[in-house]
Formats: C-alpha cells, sequence, structure tokens
C-alpha cells in the first residue's frame, strides 16, 4: 500500500534535498513577488516557472517508479524545463480531450438532471472519473517519458479506478502532513516578522516545491500497485 510516511522521509532525505528546495523556490518566489507588484510579465514568467515544475515532479515520479536510489532531479534547469515541455506535448492532448468530453457528458446529462443540487453531484462523479484517467496517462507516460505511453487505453481504462481511489487516499494525507509542517512554522513567522513577509513567502515557496516531490513519490507508489499488473499483462502479450 502506497505510504505517504515513505514519500516523505525519501523526499526529506533525499541528498542535498534541501538545497534543492531552497533552489528551486528561488523562480517560485519571484513569480509571488512579480504578482504582488502587479507586473505585467508575471504572465509569461509563470508559463515557464510552471514548465519547469512540472519537469520536476515528472521526473520525481519517474526516479521512484524505475526504483532509482533517489527521488529529486538534479538541479539541471534546462533538463527539467525539457521533460516539462515534453510532458506537455505528451499529456496535453490527452487532458483537452478528456476535458472535452466531460463537459460534453455534463452537458448531455444537464439534460436529463435540472435539479442545480443533483447535477453538481454528477459532475463531481464525472470529472472524478476522466480526472483519473487523465492521471493514469501522467503515470503512464512518467515510467519511461515515452508520449505513446500516455495513450494507453486500455491501460488507462482498466486502471484508471484503482488510480482514482489511491489519489482519493493521497489528498487527505498530503493535508495532514502540510497541516503537521507548514502550520507551525509559519506561526512563528507570525509571531516575529508577522504575514505577509518575504521569509514567509519563500518557505511557503520552498513548501510547494517540497509537496511536488511528495506527490511526485507517493504517485509512483499508486503507479507500481494499481498498473503494474497490467503492464506485466501486456508484456506477456506481447
Amino acid at each position: 500500500m502506497a505510504s505517504i510516511i515513505d514519500a516523505f522521509q525519501e523526499s526529506f532525505n533525499d541528498h542535498h534535498a534541501l538545497t534543492k528546495y531552497f533552489i528551486f523556490a528561488i523562480p517560485v518566489y519571484y513569480c509571488v513577488d512579480l504578482y504582488s507588484k502587479n507586473d505585467s510579465s508575471f504572465y509569461g514568467i509563470s508559463a515557464i516557472v510552471f514548465i519547469l515544475l512540472f519537469g520536476f515532479m515528472l521526473k520525481c515520479t519517474s526516479n521512484v517508479r524505475n526504483s532509482k536510489n533517489y527521488v529529486l532531479p538534479s538541479i539541471n534547469i534546462f533538463s527539467m524545463f525539457y521533460a516539462g515541455i515534453k510532458g506537455l506535448i505528451a499529456i496535453g492532448p490527452i487532458l483537452a480531450i478528456f476535458s472535452w468530453l466531460a463537459i460534453l457528458v455534463c452537458d448531455f446529462l444537464s439534460k436529463y438532471f435540472p435539479d442545480p443540487n443533483s447535477m453538481i453531484v454528477w459532475k463531481i462523479i464525472v470529472w472524478a472519473v476522466f480526472a483519473s484517467m487523465m492521471m493514469t496517462g501522467y503515470l503512464c507516460y512518467a515510467r519511461n517519458f515515452k508520449i505513446s505511453d500516455a495513450y494507453n487505453l486500455k491501460i488507462i481504462i482498466d486502471s484508471c479506478v484503482n488510480v482514482f481511489a489511491g489519489i482519493l487516499f493521497m489528498i487527505p494525507q498530503v493535508l495532514i502532513v502540510n497541516a503537521i509542517i507548514v502550520s507551525p512554522v509559519t506561526y512563528l513567522i507570525w509571531l516575529f516578522f508577522g504575514i505577509p513577509h518575504p521569509i514567509a513567502v519563500f518557505f511557503w515557496s520552498m513548501c510547494l516545491i517540497f509537496n511536488l516531490s511528495l506527490m511526485g513519490h507517493y504517485l509512483a507508489q499508486i503507479d507500481y500497485e494499481a498498473i503494474a499488473g497490467d503492464e506485466k499483462d501486456n508484456e506477456k502479450i506481447i
């Protein structure tokens, strides 16, 4: 069973982990600073940082899924940026397709369930199903960074329910970890410096990077449990 404790320990104790969290927090802090100043370059810089962080999370998932002895990638911005761009090219279309299908299904159901409250429930169910398919595509791609793996519909359909269940368990655990770590430190910063404060913003930026590695690690565990059997079956068929 996927363990948030293992994900926490290995992400926190990884080689030069704090140094890497500090370095990758710098562009996040810079984006927040641009936003606070209403700088027009915020959106362009944020897009670049998003690609960088997406590549970071992809590499964390891939490292754990492939049983490497480390979680975090090296401090190579160009490699991270390339991984992020390739990942968006690979997963972007499947995100767009499944989002479009979810909207179509919700529009179809709205004709038969005119009550707003019941329709909200149906929307949650529909988006949860398609979101689980998107995440399964992400996990399939993150194994070997092969674009074709993200579109293996057999694995996606067979495994999306298990992936959804794993993510459902992951969310509250990640929230608990953040409550334990972020809340006390934020309280101390508030006592001594007040909030908002640059120290608080930078600490939250580091926490964001840590969360990406934490979730990347946990998702790799979900992949191994929810999809590994399908992968072996496919290898036998081939």
